[in-house]
């Protein structure tokens, strides 16, 4: 049944409130794990260039109806029908390109909406057809909406940032998962990457003695293992006096970062603590939530702030046959806010911090100074005054990394394992003394985890 024709610039195109019931088909691979009952689509109208819609939502105020214009191009782009995308797969089988070049394409020659409200069904002049659903509509409807790489997020695993308090009053949810639940119930599974959202920190607990290639099970539980050029695994046993790096020495280890003088750092360290005796013998970690720290600096000095997002630090590692190096910026944003109210709207915009001393090479921003017998200076001034900003910015960060208040402090007990954001999480370790100590470790990439928390959210939430 039509209920109204509205006829908008260019073509107008009939759309319905009610009508002929549809089947609802063609959700291939948008990520909609079953219909809410909190979207609905009013109505809908078209033309040959805009679609709009009106919808209603539990989560706007007042549940105030709410209305989007969107580019035809993109609804044409965004089905998922099998003239669309491979119905196996859910990969396109057209581009883009294609699309924008047929007017026909993104020329719509019905628009309905089903009973319900739940799916706005769309007829192209191509001969396409898709029912999108209300989910995806409300999901794409205003950037401010758009959260990072559009993932499936538990409010319980907003990030939350940290000081030592603050932990202690979680400490149940960091420490509590057990390897023998983790390995087996996909419940819990769910929970630990939920804190590693969270807090960028979680331990499991009761990896069996004697399981010493655990580590390796532990990952693949989430997906791939990152492989570096240390391997697939790497192992700091006792203490060495020729080691690849500082970190399998016993000497006291600084707070950073691991890996920054490569491009693509691994997103998160796993480390599985195989032995490591407690009395008199050092080897005590630390572990500081380095997006808290540097919204410190933000908080206390805004000029800073901004020079820490700007002024390159370099990092190599050269040793044997390997000669790497990148240059990173101390905090890295997205370029989209992740928020959407102002008061998380910096805190969501960090993307990674950058931080680790022991790797450093030698700045090659802002380094010269004026001098009587040559003009380089002249064109290096404005280097120089936000090099200034920058050591200032540096040294309230260092401030705070080193507060014991933001500091979690624990020597990793035998038979756990810790996993935390190597772009988050700075860590470090005091000097150990003892041959038997063994930690056994492995990197994997932020997208793995991340598939593996979206895909629980889905089964979960």
């Amino acid at each position: 049944m039509i209920t109204c024709l509205r006829s908008v610039f260019g073509k107008s195109t009939r759309f319905y409130t009610a009508g002929i019931p549809l089947k609802y088909k063609n959700r291939i691979g948008f990520d909609v794990a079953a219909l809410r009952d909190s979207e609905k689509i009013i109505e809908a109208s078209s033309n040959n260039k805009f679609t709009t819609i009106t919808l209603v939502s539990d989560d706007l105020p007042d549940r105030k109806p709410y209305t989007v214009a969107f580019n035809n191009l993109f609804l044409r782009d965004s089905s998922r029908s099998p003239k669309s995308v491979d119905p196996t797969t859910g990969q396109k089988l057209i581009t883009t390109g294609q699309l924008s070049r047929n007017p026909l394409s993104t020329t719509p020659s019905n628009v309905r909406v089903t009973p319900g409200g739940k799916f706005i069904s769309i007829e192209w002049e191509d001969g396409d057809s898709y029912d999108y659903p209300s989910e995806f509509i409300y999901k794409y409807k205003g950037s401010s909406f758009v959260t990072e790489s559009m993932r499936v997020k538990s409010p319980s695993s907003k990030t939350m940032f940290w000081d030592k308090r603050i932990l202690d009053n979680h400490m149940d949810e960091v420490i509590g998962t057990d390897y023998q639940a983790y390995m087996s119930d996909d419940n819990h599974l769910h929970q630990l990457l939920e804190t590693l959202s969270k807090f960028g920190i979680a331990f499991i607990n009761g990896v069996p003695q004697g399981a010493h290639n655990a580590i390796q099970d532990i990952a693949k539980r989430i997906g791939p293992i990152r492989n570096t050029f240390y391997g697939e695994t790497f192992d700091i046993k006792g203490a060495s006096n020729e080691t690849p790096d500082i970190g399998y020495s016993n000497v006291t280890l600084p707070l950073h970062m691991d890996l920054l003088y490569l491009d693509n750092v691994p997103g998160y360290q796993l480390l599985h603590t195989i032995s490591n005796p407690k009395e008199g013998s050092g080897g005590v970690s630390k572990f500081v939530d380095g997006f808290k720290a540097i919204s410190e600096v933000r908080q206390l000095d805004a000029a800073s702030y901004q020079a820490l997002q700007e002024v390159p630090i370099n990092y190599h590692y050269s040793m044997g046959d390997k000669r790497y190096y990148s240059s990173k910026p101390v905090v890295e944003h997205h370029e989209v806010k992740q928020g959407a109210t102002l008061g998380n709207y910096y805190d969501d915009l960090i993307k990674a911090v950058n931080y680790s001393p022991p790797f450093q090479a030698p700045f090659t921003f802002g380094i010269y100074a004026k001098s009587p017998e040559s003009d380089t200076w002249k064109s290096k001034v404005a280097e120089r005054h936000m090099f200034n900003s920058f050591t200032n910015g540096l040294e309230i960060f260092e401030d705070r990394i080193n507060d014991g208040g933001n500091q979690f402090e624990i020597k990793l007990p035998p038979n756990s394992c810790v996993i935390f954001n190597n772009r988050r999480i700075l860590h470090a370790r005091s000097a150990f003394y003892n041959d038997s100590r063994w930690i056994k470790g492995c990197y994997m990439d932020k997208d793995t985890i991340i598939s593996r928390l979206n895909y629980l959210n889905e089964k979960f939430l």
